[in-house]
């Protein structure tokens, strides 16, 4: 070994291990940038694991499939989402306004995140036909579809509103909606527009929900 090699060496030290955590978001980043560019059927694990900067086994020890990692990339992304709109609309601060401001909300997530539209579509028609998709699928969906009922909820009771429907049943409307006007809007954006999507959405908020009468 030179001179020059072990000084090399000596600066370099040996290689910190990176935490469990990190090594997971790592993972998760790479996977939603190769389901994107290749589709969700198409991507490799190994594919994933060099973007992430690991090898494939590191993939296996933080998640059981690709259909898990899947499963929490969705949830993670949706959980986003959801928290996100939540933000704006307490920025906004206006009961007058509220369900065309969630409207407006849930109309930017479908038009400015295509990238992530055709992947919820891709999963959606392969989940039909693939049980292991399903499984996964359908686990985080059912979950987000609880959460999303629970926010509702809460929002109603601090608005003065109240459902029309059971919260369960409009966060499964919402749900679907979201998903099939995505899917107009991928295969139809010049008419199913950013416009479009917040009238779909504010008409169908507005016949499902009520102000409390004041005592």
């Amino acid at each position: 070994m030179t001179a020059g090699s072990r000084e090399e060496n000596a600066v370099s030290g040996p290689v910190p291990r990176v935490r469990r955590e990190e090594v997971r978001r790592r993972l998760l980043d790479a996977a939603a940038e190769v389901f994107a560019e290749r589709g969700y059927q198409a991507a490799r694990l190994d594919e994933i694991a060099r973007v992430a900067g690991f090898t494939k086994g590191a993939v296996y020890s933080n998640f059981a499939s690709k259909h898990a990692l899947l499963a929490e990339l969705i949830g993670q992304h949706v959980r986003h989402q959801i928290a996100v709109t939540s933000i704006e609309l307490d920025a906004e601060h206006r009961a007058e306004g509220v369900l065309e401001d969630t409207a407006r909300a849930y109309a930017r997530g479908i038009v400015e995140e295509g990238t992530w539209t055709r992947l919820l579509v891709e999963i959606a028609q392969q989940a039909s036909h693939d049980p292991d998709v399903r499984e996964a699928y359908v686990g985080v969906r059912r979950a987000l579809r609880d959460e999303l009922a629970t926010t509702l909820t809460t929002a109603c009771e601090q608005l003065g509103a109240e459902l029309l429907v059971p919260a369960e049943q409009l966060a499964l409307t919402l749900q679907s909606l979201r998903l099939g006007l995505a899917l107009e809007h991928g295969t139809d954006p010049e008419q199913v527009d950013h416009d479009t999507v917040v009238a779909v959405f504010a008409t169908t908020l507005r016949g499902l929900f009520r102000r409390r009468a004041s005592s």
